[in-house]
């Protein structure tokens, strides 16, 4: 990694942070548009699982006093298998293959939170555990699932700092598992988790950024910005996956 690369990341790292203090989503999402051409995609997921647990054990801190603790614990209990699921068949995939399930993942992700956001789902157990299948299943194999898990709490009656911090809550939990996963299957060397904890580390002072910027900004403005820059990534990463850049 050059010194160029190295400011780049480290910059995305604190801007993703932010947005991710913001809306509870959107760190996993914008990192790989920067770290994918640096370190491959193969590499891209498990560096972002290291440093998710720094972001949400923050966010988690910030924001305690606000999780809802009966979704957490059923929402853990379906997910943590699918997440093995899910970490067990990326770690099998070719750096192409990677690239585009990182790609078409970003792009599917924008409109399906939209769909959610307009078809609200039943507040009901089955649902809860059908959500929980698909978080673990999704964040296993690919990067920025808290997407799905924070339209999937919103569908389901929580809002404001109450998804932010019970997304935390669960993807904490969740990641602890994936990062197992993918050392138990070597896709952690230590230059790996170097990186990662970089990362995670500067990301901490910009969810405390979010926080103050929380009060001052427009959230449809910085959900279409979010929105724009990960279909441009996504679309961008399926172009590479299928040899056209």
């Amino acid at each position: 990694m050059t010194p160029g690369d190295a400011i780049l990341v480290g910059a995305m790292a604190f801007f993703a942070s932010i947005v991710g203090g913001l809306a509870g989503y959107g760190t996993n999402l914008l990192m790989p548009l920067v770290l994918v051409p640096i370190v491959g995609a193969e590499a891209t997921v498990p560096i972002l699982a290291v440093s998710g647990l720094v972001n949400n054990a923050t966010r988690l801190a910030v924001f305690r006093d606000r999780v809802d603790w009966p979704r957490v614990a059923p929402l853990i209990a379906v997910a943590l298998p699918f997440c093995f699921v899910g970490a067990g068949a990326y770690s099998l995939l070719s750096g192409r293959q990677a690239s585009m399930v990182i790609g078409v993942m970003l792009l599917v992700l924008v409109p399906g939170r939209y769909l959610l956001k307009r078809w609200p789902l039943p507040a009901s157990r089955p649902v809860t555990l059908g959500a929980g299948a698909l978080y673990g299943l999704l964040t296993g194999g690919t990067p920025g699932a808290g997407i799905v898990l924070v339209a999937l709490l919103v569908s389901m009656g929580l809002a404001g700092p109450a998804v932010i911090a019970t997304d935390s809550a669960v993807s904490l939990v969740v990641g602890i598992a994936k990062v197992a996963t993918f050392q138990a299957l070597g896709d952690l060397p230590p230059s790996s988790w170097v990186l990662a904890l970089v990362v995670g580390g500067i990301g901490v002072p910009g969810v405390m950024v979010a926080r103050w910027l929380g009060e001052r900004m427009s959230m449809t403005l910085h959900g279409a910005i979010l929105d724009t820059a990960i279909l441009a990534g996504g679309a961008f990463l399926v172009m590479r996956g299928a040899g056209w850049t």
